[in-house]
């Protein structure tokens, strides 16, 4: 696999965001939201919700 063209953009990390939170909610058996990740020099911030 090469990974010499990869390119990290916002949009990849926002995908990623769902997939850490499952993962992690998984083995610690409770629901965990990230509220700020961070990758590379992306960082990703979770918005509160409208009301």
């Amino acid at each position: 696999m090469d990974f010499s063209k990869f390119e990290l953009t916002e949009e990849k990390v926002k995908k990623l965001r769902p997939i850490f939170e499952k993962a992690l909610s998984r083995k610690y058996g409770r629901k965990i939201e990230i509220a700020i990740l961070t990758m590379g020099n992306i960082t990703i911030r979770k918005e509160p919700p409208l009301q």
